[in-house]
């Protein structure tokens, strides 16, 4: 009988719930449990996904240990302090997720020292096993789910990564022509809104799949250079038609026909070289090269227009630009990656240069939301008796946390899940739990349930 996808992922990860939690018992660890978290975070499709998740997970727990055991330290008996900085950790982990590449990193480190933190208040002597203990078990559920995956029916991510960029190409291929409705006033702002988030997402599931074939996918990792140039090419592509997109409110009133007479010829070129990107990486041919365009301005029109529209016409202008040499560089990084260019150069991803900090008002606001969150939860804690105690300030800030980089989705979404997973793990506590007297039943159980539910809830998106 040959097994389906999901069979298979699903018992990979029950068996490596069972494996670690049979080993944490067996070495008399506390809070098995975290060991089990471990392997249900990183218990993603391919082996590549699994162990770069598994490397992010480790190392935000041995930075959130070392944090927590350094503030533990410097404020022993000084909860208010302690408090202070450890939100301002939380807060500054809760908006590096916004702009980084690696968001799961900081979202660890942020859940990871509010735990160790908090469980180590008021008995402050056993933050450092605490730490350790968290530590010792987060490397142990990776270690189990990367064996088992390894060795257990292992799946590469190349075709996953593939298509992940042909998808993401295709909606930045639609959301370019829906701006061109939406230039000319045929279409409304609003219809385009389910592509943006559908960009968003992609682009996210695009370089989590990257990130896993450079470790089991060798081909990937010989073109890593020409990847890198196709991530950040897309990531700029994204960037400049939402800036490109905002300035049509100025230049939706003047003749673009008269103004710039190239602009139809360069439309239309635009669209032709995002459609022949897809074909690429599709693994066809391309039909055509890339034709050079600049748009040109009839200097006659343009003197005739007030200041206000010559800057406006000036910034339209230079956002097109920048989508033809994007647009361009698409295509030839594509085409590098599935070997239909003439010759390959290999090209270095882009670095840019800094001209300073800046704050992103998006992400600040985040992470202003969840300090608050924390800040009511702990005051909750302090001054009210609510049941589970400290787990209230843990809960509120991983959830917020979590939650952060999703801001579009509303907090009711939340309530059903988690209502529905309290009522079935109280059933399995009181009614079931008290009748195993053996590991060998709890591991049953435990297989069972864990197998159910990844089995049930396959899909990405559940």
């Amino acid at each position: 009988m040959t097994l389906t996808t999901r069979t298979k992922e699903a018992f990979k990860t029950a068996l490596a719930v069972v494996l670690a939690y049979g080993i944490a018992l067996s070495m008399d660890w506390e809070k098995p449990m975290w060991a089990a978290f471990a392997v249900a975070a990183i218990s993603l499709a391919t082996v590549g996904q699994s162990i770069h998740k598994g490397a992010l997970r480790m190392l935000g727990t041995l930075v959130a240990g070392v944090v927590s055991l350094t503030l533990v330290a410097l404020f022993p008996q000084e909860r208010w302090w302690l408090m202070v900085f450890l939100s301002a950790f939380v807060g500054l982990c809760t908006y590096r997720m916004g702009g980084s590449k690696r968001p799961y990193f900081w979202n660890v480190a942020a859940f990871v020292s509010l735990i160790i933190c908090m469980e180590s208040v008021p008995a402050t002597e056993y933050a450092f096993d605490l730490a350790v203990l968290r530590s010792l078990e987060t490397g142990l559920g990776i270690l189990c789910y990367t064996l088992v995956t390894v060795f257990l029916w292992p799946t590469g991510t190349a075709a996953e990564l593939d298509a992940a960029v042909r998808g993401l190409a295709a909606t930045q291929h639609r959301l370019y022509q829906g701006y061109l409705r939406l230039l000319a006033g045929k279409a409304e702002g609003e219809d385009l809104q389910p592509l943006r988030l559908q960009e968003v997402q992609q682009l996210g599931q695009f370089s989590d799949a990257l990130m896993g074939a450079r470790a089991d996918t060798h081909e990937v990792w010989e073109l890593r250079q020409q990847w890198a140039r196709l991530e950040a090419d897309v990531r700029e592509m994204m960037a400049a038609l939402a800036r490109w997109r905002e300035s049509f409110d100025e230049v939706q009133a003047l003749d673009l026909k008269a103004l710039m007479p190239e602009f139809p010829s360069l439309a239309e070129e635009l669209d032709a070289r995002l459609g022949q990107v897809e074909r690429i990486l599709s693994g066809k041919a391309p039909e055509r090269q890339p034709k050079p365009l600049d748009p040109s301005l009839n200097t006659e029109a343009v003197r005739a227009l007030s200041h206000f529209d010559r800057a406006a016409l000036a910034l339209f202008r230079s956002q097109l630009r920048r989508l033809e040499s994007l647009t361009r560089s698409l295509f030839e990084t594509a085409a590098d990656i599935k070997g239909f260019a003439a010759v390959s150069v290999r090209p270095v991803a882009p670095t840019r240069t800094r001209a300073g900090f800046v704050l992103d008002a998006d992400d600040l606001v985040a992470a202003i939301r969840v300090v608050a969150g924390v800040w009511l939860a702990y005051l909750v804690w302090i001054y009210i008796e609510v049941p589970g105690g400290v787990g209230i300030v843990i809960m509120t800030g991983s959830l917020g946390v979590a939650l952060a980089t999703n801001p579009q989705l509303p907090m009711r979404l939340a309530f059903k899940p988690v209502a529905l997973s309290i009522a079935f793990a109280s059933i399995l506590y009181i009614f079931v739990m008290p009748r195993l007297s053996s590991f060998t039943e709890l591991g049953w159980l435990i297989f069972a349930v864990t197998f159910a539910i990844g089995y049930l809830f396959y899909k990405p998106q559940q």
